[in-house]
């Protein structure tokens, strides 16, 4: 799946980034029927440090590993089967001509793209 989110050119996309990386494995998460609602009731907020210990038991007793690279890469495995990755967004930086306020003109358009192996599934139900 590849999407675009328009972002104003003073947003800060690293928690932008964060919100939707989240997003992202809490869906992939839900649809592989694990109890992330008992716990994770926001997904726009980060976790605390107990809901991110219960998570870590949670994933530990359903044997999926989460990979989240420094570089901004993250895979989900599932005893050793990869069922969901998201790709580093990268950004364009464009111009609206029709703003008259030029510091409305600039803005960003991220693009995401990731991928699961529930997407076929969800579209034919």
């Amino acid at each position: 799946m590849k999407y675009n989110i328009l972002l104003n050119k003073d947003d800060d996309t690293r928690q932008i980034e964060d919100e939707e990386k989240s997003k992202f494995v809490r869906h992939v998460l839900e649809q592989m029927g694990l109890p992330v609602d008992e716990f994770w009731d926001q997904v726009d907020r980060a976790l605390t440090t107990e809901e991110k210990i219960k998570l870590r038991e949670i994933l530990h007793a359903y044997n999926v590993i989460i990979i989240d690279s420094l570089s901004g890469h993250l895979q989900i495995y599932v005893e050793n089967d990869l069922v969901g990755e998201w790709h580093k967004p990268y950004y364009k930086l464009k111009t609206d001509l029709r703003q008259i306020n030029p510091y409305k003109r600039l803005y960003l358009e991220m693009t995401v793209e990731c991928w699961n192996v529930f997407e076929g599934q969800s579209e034919e139900e």
